[in-house]
């Protein structure tokens, strides 16, 4: 059957030049998945630039988010010798920088992954699964939470977990279930591919993955010891400790989230906000 497709004109945030694109109408179609997060890469509208498109189940374009990572060229030798192999270069040409960004903070966060496979895909949810495991520290492996769909058509799609990520191998992301922008899966990814060595690329990510759930520990170790703190409070607690810079009111809302997700809810609830509190009393 020929795949119809809607024609939809995209801007790049960065540059401002407009360009027709095709997008396929099954992409549209499934109205429970709502906003879409389409990912246009070097080439597509500018050859500079690559970032995500917010699409309504219309069509309409609902927003941008830039993605500042550039990705250095390998020569044909070198991308001969990595054909094949399953790394963090090959696996953002699969999936687009900002699905590997969504697959990596779900995997830190606890969320499961669906994955749309094609006839081209080849790899299996054990072996995704043992990747994602890898830029894990080791009490936090062995989780199967990534999956993949045989089912190719979207409308016949049916999952069970509301708090789902859902996303295709052709880059598209039906559903994210969180609102956090991934500036930490970002900066990481970019540090990462900055070395040349691909293993030292998985291992770096866990370093950084791992240095960021050690400030969750100590948060979790200060929580135990209170009925109740302010947010700023805590954030010097655990800047003070570990003998590291201030972390930011981003960084302590992702521990919270953490938490939140991996440990207990109730824990969470012990960290007040100062500006909050206030409102609430006015």
């Amino acid at each position: 059957m020929t795949e119809l497709f809607k024609l939809i004109e995209v801007k790049c945030p960065n540059c401002g030049k407009l360009k027709n694109i095709n997008i396929p109408e099954a992409v549209f179609s499934q109205k429970k998945f709502g906003t879409i997060k389409i990912q246009i890469p070097i080439n597509a509208v500018c050859s500079e630039h690559q970032f995500i498109a917010f699409v309504d189940t219309k069509g309409i374009i609902r927003g941008y988010e830039r993605i500042d990572i550039q990705m250095t060229a390998l020569s044909p030798e070198a991308e001969r010798e990595a054909l094949g192999r399953l790394n963090l270069r090959n696996l953002i040409k699969v999936f687009g920088l900002y699905g590997i960004f969504s697959l990596i903070h779900a995997k830190i966060f606890n969320y499961p992954s669906y994955v749309i496979k094609d006839d081209n895909f080849e790899y299996t949810e054990n072996l995704l699964n043992s990747v994602g495991d890898n830029i894990l520290p080791e009490t936090y492996q062995g989780s199967k939470s990534i999956h993949i769909l045989e089912e190719p058509n979207v409308n016949k799609i049916k999952v069970k977990d509301k708090d789902a990520l859902i996303m295709d191998v052709s880059q598209n992301i039906y559903q994210t279930p969180w609102e956090t922008k991934l500036k930490f899966e970002e900066e990481i990814v970019r540090k990462a591919l900055d070395i040349i060595d691909e293993q030292e690329q998985l291992k770096l990510l866990q370093q950084h993955i791992s240095k960021f759930i050690s400030e969750v520990h100590y948060a979790i170790s200060i929580l135990q010891d209170f009925n109740q703190i302010y947010d700023d409070e805590l954030i010097d607690k655990i800047s003070k400790a570990l003998s590291i810079k201030k972390i930011s009111t981003y960084r302590l809302n992702l521990i919270k989230k953490f938490i939140s997700r991996n440990v207990s809810k109730e824990i969470v609830k012990k960290i007040k906000n100062r500006v909050g509190e206030f409102l609430s009393l006015v």
